[in-house]
């Protein structure tokens, strides 16, 4: 792909200037369709959909309720590309594409106010589907 002008970005690849594109695109398009789920002993674990893209995210502290948590589900939004293509004049290359997994482990702090995110987990659920 790369011989042909296609690349995928890493996070530790992204510029300075890559990554303040990316930020603005997850505070305009990402933040405002994600709906962070609280996990805790009061509340059974979340139905989330099959096949979707899902992150357990690892927390330390409490939230704006004052709540202890120490851990939340994200689910990527179906809304959104799983592949976003960086404006032409950012990139090195013809064609430069982020993964949204990749935005949303970047920016995934932004979610929890006051609370620090020890880590970031992809995972999907698959069911009731042949393999």
């Amino acid at each position: 792909l790369a011989s042909e002008g296609i690349r995928f970005l890493k996070r530790g690849d992204w510029s300075p200037a890559q990554r303040e594109w990316i930020s603005a695109f997850f505070f305009r398009e990402v933040m405002p369709v994600i709906t962070p789920i609280g996990l805790d002993p009061l509340h059974p674990f979340p139905r989330v959909l099959n096949k979707s893209l899902n992150f357990a995210v690892e927390l330390e502290g409490r939230d704006a309720f004052g709540r202890s948590s120490n851990a939340a589900i994200v689910q990527a939004p179906r809304v959104l590309p799983r592949v976003i293509r960086l404006p032409r004049e950012l990139g090195d290359s013809e064609y430069c594409f982020i993964f949204l997994s990749s935005i949303l482990h970047e920016f995934v702090h932004e979610l929890f106010a006051g609370m620090k995110v020890l880590g970031c987990y992809q995972f999907r659920v698959t069911r009731n589907s042949n393999l």
